[in-house]
């Protein structure tokens, strides 16, 4: 039976290498990123976690949700999007990112706020900064850090801040990875 299903996948496979391809520029594109130009991915953060208001000694998950995922590809251009769910639900910002500094284990992420709502003002087209810190995953290392979401950053770059310029809190849950 094993001689079989391999006969068959070899012959699929067989099969599918010998069509000829397609000119059709709505199929997927499949091309890696190297290989268009953008070097791949050099740096890569990403967040998931209740937020930080356990800090002040509230209960997890009080002020919902904070999510993050940034690329640095070798070209410098950066992308990702990171969404801060405030407290009371109904507000909250969506940031295209557009900057990332990475700094050893912890790294800056700014961007622009594409859809926002804060103390019941739109806040779309804000710049909006945060900081993260990876500490490790190990139950024996220091709990990661996040900071929180900081607009109307104009005229601020995330290359010119630190994660040390931000206040740093620690998460009891969720995870940070900085690479």
């Amino acid at each position: 039976m094993k001689k079989l299903i391999a006969v068959a996948a070899a012959g699929l496979f067989a099969f599918g290498c010998a069509e000829s391809p397609t000119s059709n520029s709505a199929e997927l594109d499949a091309t890696p990123a190297f290989a268009k130009g953008g070097g791949g991915v050099v740096h890569h953060v990403s967040l998931g976690s209740n937020d930080a208001c356990e800090a002040f000694g509230l209960e997890p998950g009080c002020d919902a949700n904070f999510s993050l995922t940034a690329n640095m590809y070798a070209d410098g251009s950066v992308k990702g999007q990171w969404n801060d769910t405030f407290a009371g639900g109904g507000e909250g910002i969506h940031v295209s990112i557009d900057c990332l500094n990475v700094v050893g284990n912890g790294a800056v992420i700014g961007g622009v706020i594409t859809n926002g709502q804060a103390g019941g003002v739109d806040v779309s087209g804000q710049r909006a900064l945060t900081a993260v810190v990876d500490n490790g995953t190990s139950s024996n290392d220091p709990a990661d850090q996040i900071s929180f979401s900081f607009f109307p950053f104009p005229n601020m770059s995330c290359t010119q801040l630190v994660p040390g310029n931000f206040p740093l809190f620690n998460l009891t849950k969720g995870q940070v990875k900085v690479k």
